[in-house]
């Protein structure tokens, strides 16, 4: 019998909301720190939304203050009740009831009003059209999504003219390495909209958790990214790659810490006899206008 790759990931994504969160050691989720006024977005995430809406150095978010702002594929929403804590309207949408509800608990304790939508990304009602001035989308969404044509047309379909579009997402190089240590495995294709479907248990950051989900991802690679943006109508207006990250946002150690306190996804011999290897592309930074 086939499996349904969407209830299969719907599955894994209600029951990791249902455990993200709820340890005090939570690596990725730590909502104590929002609760005391801080944020869980990494300065990647908001020197990227600054970007998009004006904020500064000292205040990254100061320009979502009275801009609606749809926060696709939410999860527990974090990062929009602190969105919401800066002054924005924010809708958080994701197909995981689980999340949402836990979205809205983490609100209420905030003291924040948000909107939340249960719905599949690749299709949002029509209520959600033409409502927003920025649509935030955040580290492992798009791998989650089989058609990123009619992803991107979502997007497009959301935003008001002139609104924009911010995505910071694990490059899809770094995608395609299951491990780097002791042995370099390869497990994932680059892109071309490729399949990987595997069965295991706990998650990214609840990796004791008790208990087991089939899922797939699907590879896109940097060039379809853009070229599947612009086919819904956005114009790209920064596409940036970085070589190093704030976290290890996969949780699984094939990143190497540096002495900076960053991550670095290093591969090779580097260029001489005792040198280390270049960094290679971890995250890439996309922020586009609806025309």
């Amino acid at each position: 019998m086939s499996i349904d790759p969407y209830a299969g990931n719907l599955d894994f994504w209600e029951k990791a909301a249902a455990t993200h969160g709820v340890a005090e050691d939570s690596e990725h989720y730590k909502f104590d720190t929002i609760l005391a006024g801080g944020t869980l977005m990494t300065p990647t995430e908001q020197r990227a939304v600054a970007a998009a809406t004006g904020g500064t150095d000292d205040d990254p978010l100061a320009g979502v203050r009275g801009l609606d702002v749809l926060y696709l594929q939410s999860h527990l929403g974090a990062d929009g009740v602190v969105m919401a804590r800066a002054g924005a309207r924010v809708t958080c949408a994701d197909f995981s009831a689980t999340a949402l509800r836990r979205a809205r608990e983490l609100a209420d304790q905030v003291g924040v009003d948000i909107e939340t939508v249960e719905t599949d990304s690749r299709a949002i009602p029509e209520s959600l059209h033409g409502r927003f001035d920025l649509v935030y989308v955040t580290v492992g969404a798009i791998c989650w999504i089989d058609d990123l044509d009619r992803w991107m047309e979502q997007v497009s379909l959301a935003l008001r003219p002139g609104g924009r579009f911010v995505m910071v997402e694990i490059h899809p190089l770094y995608q395609m390495f299951l491990k780097t240590s002791p042995e370099i495995v390869i497990d994932f294709p680059y892109g071309g909209g490729a399949s990987l479907t595997d069965t295991d248990s706990g998650s990214y950051a609840a990796p004791d958790a008790d208990f087991v989900s089939t899922t797939t991802n699907y590879a896109h690679s940097v060039g379809e990214i853009v070229t599947k943006a612009v086919r819904a109508g956005l114009r790209i207006d920064v596409l940036e790659e970085h070589v190093t990250s704030d976290i290890d946002p996969r949780g699984d150690h094939s990143l190497v810490r540096g002495d900076d306190g960053r991550y670095r996804l290093l591969i090779g011999r580097g260029g001489e006899e005792g040198s280390a290897p270049e960094p290679m592309p971890v995250y890439l930074t996309l922020i586009a206008t609806k025309a």
